[in-house]
């Protein structure tokens, strides 16, 4: 309702200003036109009542049409410098904006190997004066999956962000291996960590791009990630199947298909370290226990970081980590956070399977 009001409201400021531009306009070249039949007034009743030539007469008013035209261009390019002044100011704010950091790529810790580890030490991270992330010390051994559970807020996200470099901490550093961001490069990261989000990002185009991505890839294969994301009896329903158009960010699919196509996607990609953050919470219970059940190969030997707050997407992990406040203040598995009887506890305690 407040989307629809605010378009509203553009629209109706939008329709006020081209009205009294066009008024303002109209207004204007009625006063020039006025100012230059009132002169030749002037001229005609001259040229009766006094030794003024009508050729002296057309001669002063080729002379004023010739001193006119530059008039009017030089107020053209006014008029231009005004608008073009206002998109330079967009266009400055843009470029003013920090770039992210350019690492060199000095190692690759992912060649030749399946999976890595992930190291995080002493992450601190702010937007502006507030202070999400608070020395956040974490470490994945290869092929480990971790949860990452808490009330929202908590800055989970915002360290997911920080892993894939988009967000630059204020202090600590991450490591792949045991080698920091800095000598591995960002592409370098980002072609081998694979990350689900709740709202994935989809292209209007087939399912078949939105999986690929323009890679070459076989059917079988697309099938393959589309049966391990419970996603192939709905796109073998479709009329054009693989080729389907999905609409723009997936508009023809549920929230819980973009959510498998997006999986799908990811599992095409065979990364190294897999991310996925809420990716089925819009999933009913049965197709999300399917999907983990049939993911947990795949998964068996990725290193895996999982942000839920379904207590079933967090169970699939080897442990979980409790964050509150930028911390984390838990940490353990399933049946021995219960047993603390902390924030952990009071999240899941009662919705035990």
């Amino acid at each position: 309702r407040q989307l629809i009001d605010r378009a509203r409201n553009v629209r109706d400021h939008a329709i006020q200003f081209e009205w009294r531009s066009d008024a303002a306009s109209r207004a204007s070249f009625a006063l020039f036109q006025f100012g230059v039949d009132a002169f030749r007034a002037a001229a005609m009743v001259t040229v009766l009542f006094s030794d003024l030539s009508i050729g002296m007469m057309f001669a002063i008013f080729g002379y004023l049409w010739f001193m006119l035209t530059p008039v009017q261009e030089m107020l053209n390019m006014q008029y231009a410098w005004f608008a073009a002044n206002a998109a330079l100011g967009r266009i400055n704010r843009l470029l003013d904006l920090k770039e992210e950091p350019r690492y060199p790529a000095l190692e690759n810790p992912f060649r030749d190997r399946h999976t890595v580890g992930l190291t995080l030490r002493n992450i601190h991270f702010a937007y502006g004066e507030e202070q999400v992330l608070r020395g956040i010390n974490l470490e994945l051994a290869p092929g480990e999956k971790v949860a990452l559970v808490g009330a929202s807020g908590g800055g989970k996200s915002t360290l997911i962000q920080v892993i894939l470099g988009m967000y630059t901490p204020q202090q600590g550093e991450v490591l792949i291996d045991g080698v920091p961001v800095e000598r591995i490069g960002l592409p370098c990261l980002r072609e081998h960590v694979a990350t689900v989000l709740q709202h994935p990002a989809l292209f209007n185009d087939t399912v078949r791009q939105n999986l690929t991505l323009g890679r070459d890839k076989p059917d079988a294969a697309l099938w393959d990630a589309l049966r391990i994301a419970q996603l192939d009896g709905t796109v073998a329903a479709m009329h054009d199947q693989l080729d389907t158009v999905i609409g723009r960010q997936g508009v023809r699919l549920s929230g819980g298909q973009r959510q498998r196509l997006a999986i799908a996607r990811m599992i095409l990609s065979e990364p190294s370290v897999v991310i996925l953050d809420e990716a089925t919470s819009a999933l009913d219970a049965e197709t999300e226990f399917q999907l983990h059940r049939d993911l947990e190969a795949f998964l068996k030997q990725r290193t895996t970081l999982i942000i839920a707050h379904r207590l079933s997407a967090v169970k699939q992990a080897d442990r979980a980590c409790v964050f509150e406040d930028g911390r984390i203040i838990e940490e353990g598995h399933h049946d021995e956070l219960i047993a603390k009887e902390g924030l952990y506890a009071q999240l899941y305690g009662e919705r035990q399977m």
